[in-house]
């Protein structure tokens, strides 16, 4: 259902070299079997199989719906590069027995991997315009939004900038939601999250649903597979 969700959303795209490019990928058999399967992180957020497609969906869904609100922003540009920031992992990670760093990933790092990924691509396709490929590049080199967090530039137009807010936003709503689903304290507060530094607020206000609303389907989403071990820090 996940990956069938997002190829709606791509199917979308417009602009006919983004398109041409996200639709090379998309055909790749074994790229989206690896896709399909691969985690997002090893310990902070959808760090379990099918974690990296459940966060790309995310991703590429609030960046159609970020891209309605503010039209100033190209809709096509802000997809295509929602789905392809990430894609690096599949080289990242290794996941046969648990989720651990492979080689290339400890010494290049998805962002490296991910632009040589598209890189590939892009020389199967005439006449890509080098002003996309050079946006698409830096936007996956700088969706981390800041050289302490691994990006070795900062955003710097407007889609890029958008992209690492996003991929902010999702990756710290699931990993800060499974932290809580996962607390066993008594009472109305959890335990302290070294993350964040501080404590957090479970209790939900009166009148809160836990389920999904009457007539709305929950969005697909993967189960945890490995759990992070106490002492690991948190790694996106």
């Amino acid at each position: 259902k996940m990956m069938l969700a997002l190829r709606k959303i791509l199917n979308t795209v417009g602009n006919p070299h983004l398109k041409a490019l996200n639709d090379r990928f998309l055909a790749d058999r074994t790229f989206v079997s690896r896709f399909r399967q691969a985690p997002a992180a090893k310990n902070f957020h959808h760090n379990y199989l099918g974690g990296l497609l459940e966060h790309t969906l995310s991703v590429c869904g609030m960046a159609d719906l970020l891209a309605g609100h503010y039209p100033q922003l190209d809709r096509d540009l802000l997809v295509s590069g929602a789905f392809l920031h990430d894609i690096g992992k599949i080289r990242e990670f290794g996941y046969t027995r648990n989720i651990d760093y492979t080689d290339e990933g400890r010494l290049l790092g998805h962002l490296v991997l991910g632009v040589a990924m598209v890189e590939d691509k892009l020389g199967e396709l005439k006449d890509f315009p080098p002003s996309v490929a050079l946006r698409l590049t830096h936007m996956i080199l700088s969706h981390h939004g800041e050289y302490e967090f691994g990006s070795p530039k900062r955003p710097k137009f407007l889609e890029a900038f958008a992209l690492h807010l996003l991929d902010d936003l999702d990756a710290k709503i699931n990993g800060l939601g499974r932290f809580m689903e996962k607390d066993r304290l008594d009472g109305d507060w959890t335990d302290f999250n070294r993350m964040f530094g501080r404590f957090f607020l479970k209790t939900r206000i009166p009148g809160a649903e836990k389920t999904p609303a009457e007539g709305k389907e929950a969005r697909p989403r993967q189960g945890s597979l490995f759990s992070p071990k106490p002492d690991e820090s948190p790694i996106e």
